[in-house]
């Protein structure tokens, strides 16, 4: 799946909270959108999927303009894990899971075989078979997280659109969706990340777009962009790096000053 944006512009409020920015996503590519709170890196994705009008530019899916194209193509192209989700409340675990494959079924129509291995495997990958009988408000803030990219993964697409997929996971829940992650990489669908933590973004050899301000401050290997005075620079605090012994791994933190 190609993603493309150019020039994308977004007013929200009055405000340019997007301005000018430019992309372009490949199959097998990973992109971790990185930037201080408030840089549009959000609402950058949200139009990247069309639920924001755009205020100049353009964006198209494998040549296609977004415009052009139904919700429910869009749906069978890309899916997408927002950074907060609601509802759902009272249902069960399997049903939340299931609607992923709505994109791929009319209203009424039963499940197909398809439809039971997409949700049956969507599941698996997220550690959710025990859980599935369970409903969405007797898990913990990690499990629910879970749950939706359980939903996202059950559409099958070729594109995954995922705004700080690590929240609320514990470092073990984090490793297996950074393994989950390689695994669709290697399996050639495109990725694209908002993420705060930068060693995410490293372990995944992500390229990195860089946003400040709603402006691309940064775009290229995350490699280069790991450097203390682009950190700087993007973030407007100071960073230390931590060179592993394994040959181009690299750790980021920041330098906290005591008083």
């Amino acid at each position: 799946m190609y993603l493309e944006a150019e020039n994308v512009c977004v007013d929200r409020a009055g405000r340019r909270v997007v301005d000018g920015v430019s992309l372009r996503l490949e199959p097998g590519q990973c992109l971790a959108v990185v930037g201080p709170n408030g840089a549009g890196k959000t609402t950058l994705m949200q139009a990247l999927l069309g639920l924001l009008p755009l205020a100049g530019g353009s964006v198209r899916l494998n040549g296609e303009a977004m415009g052009r194209l139904s919700r429910r193509q869009i749906a069978r192209r890309v899916a997408y894990l927002p950074q907060n989700y609601e509802g759902y409340l009272g249902f069960r675990v399997r049903a939340v899971v299931e609607t992923g494959r709505y994109a791929h079924r009319g209203a009424v129509q039963p499940w197909d075989e398809t439809d039971r291995e997409a949700i049956d495997q969507a599941l698996e990958q997220c550690g959710l078979g025990s859980l599935q009988d369970r409903t969405v408000e007797a898990l913990s803030g990690g499990e629910r997280q879970k749950v939706w990219l359980a939903a996202a993964l059950a559409q099958q697409t070729p594109a995954l659109l995922l705004d700080e997929p690590t929240s609320a996971l514990d470092p073990k829940h984090q490793a297996e969706l950074i393994e989950l992650i390689l695994t669709q990489l290697s399996a050639g669908k495109t990725v694209m990340l908002i993420c705060h933590d930068l060693n995410l973004a490293a372990m995944l050899n992500c390229r990195v777009l860089a946003l400040r301000e709603g402006c691309k401050a940064f775009e290229g290997p995350v490699g280069q962009f790991l450097d203390p005075k682009l950190l700087r620079l993007v973030f407007e605090a100071d960073f230390e790096l931590v060179r592993l012994a394994s040959p181009g791994h690299v750790r980021a933190h920041l330098r906290v000053q005591r008083g």
